[in-house]
């Protein structure tokens, strides 16, 4: 039998991955297309379409397409792309492309990778050595928005996993909630600037410079037009103090965020963070208050010290996570047996 064929998308506010998948293998090249350059989406599915010719595969051997997306799903089937206004809808593929997409959530996707994971930094904690007890996973990850989704292993006897079952989660849009007196400040001057104060207000590439803007206004001083990837850089080499407070208060609260997603979950098998921030400060985040943070949990800190916690530095991680997704499509009864 020959092996299936697949389209896999990872799109997310700021890029849209794209990638063939050929049974368990992702196969070609990488095509990335930056989100905002598309006003609907069967302008960017009609670049798909010819990226797709271009590398000598017929659409017509295609069995489906499988599209992760940053955004939840609504009941219709459809998904907005949170910040951008970009809709995807079930019925896109068959009218560009010609076969069925079955979208689902970009985190959502990504967690179904988690096992596979192979290149992993260690934050600390969990038993022997950092390795994790059998049992629930979970995922977050701050990039263009802050991801979250949750793994539950089916475990037969001897604790012998044989499947795996995602949850999907919109947990980055909880309540944020301050670990200290500067972060009740923090939050004081984000409520009046935004309403609801999330996690995510905070722990995203626009999060981050929402941060740097309010610990100016607590330093008295005014913020300069950074970019997230410039908070990181003069903040983890220590050019600028607001900068360095900044990223060491984003380091706190995410530790907290990741602190309560485990407890929240059961997360005894491990918390893995993804997302594009955390990879750039390695050195910065061992040497933060994140484990600490995370740790902090009165009456359950014990159990939240035998936790392990992990940055995923896999390449394409969302991309692996939709060819899981595909392949366990049946499962997850989107697509009839």
């Amino acid at each position: 039998m020959p092996e299936t064929l697949v389209l896999l998308a990872d799109i997310g506010a700021t890029n849209a991955r794209f990638q063939i998948g050929l049974g368990s293998k992702l196969v070609g090249e990488l095509m990335l297309l930056p989100t905002a350059d598309f006003e609907d989406v069967h302008s960017l599915l009609q670049v798909v379409a010819s990226w797709v010719t271009d590398q000598g595969f017929e659409l017509s051997r295609f069995d489906h397409g499988l599209f992760a997306v940053a955004g939840p799903t609504q009941a219709s089937g459809t998904i907005e792309v949170t910040n951008t206004g970009l809709v995807f809808s079930p019925q896109d593929g068959e009218q560009v492309l010609g076969f069925a997409v079955y979208l689902v959530n970009d985190f959502y996707a990504q967690a179904w990778a988690v096992p596979n994971f192979t290149d992993l930094h260690s934050l600390g904690g969990g038993l022997g050595g950092g390795q994790p007890r059998v049992g629930v996973k979970a995922l977050l990850g701050p990039g263009t928005g802050l991801g979250m989704a949750t793994l539950v292993p089916r475990i037969h006897q001897q604790n012998n996993i044989v499947s795996w079952q995602v949850l999907a989660s919109e947990g980055g849009h909880a309540d944020l909630a301050p670990g200290s007196h500067l972060e009740i400040e923090l939050w004081s001057l984000l409520s009046q600037a935004h309403g609801h104060v999330s996690w995510e207000t905070v722990l995203c590439g626009s999060g981050l410079r929402n941060l740097y803007s309010v610990m100016c206004t607590t330093w008295g001083t005014s913020s300069q037009p950074l970019s997230a990837a410039d908070i990181v850089d003069l903040g983890r080499d220590m050019e600028d103090p607001v900068c360095h407070q900044t990223l060491e208060t984003f380091c706190g609260m995410l530790g907290s965020a990741a602190g309560n997603l485990a407890l929240t979950v059961g997360a005894v098998g491990g918390i893995y963070i993804g997302g594009g921030i955390v990879p750039r400060m390695l050195e910065f985040i061992d040497a933060s208050p994140f484990r600490r943070r995370f740790e902090e949990r009165g009456l359950l800190a014990d159990y939240a010290k035998e936790i392990p916690s992990y940055v995923v530095l896999d390449e394409n991680p969302g991309l692996m996570g939709a060819l899981q997704c595909s392949l366990n499509l049946d499962r997850l009864n989107q697509k009839p047996r």
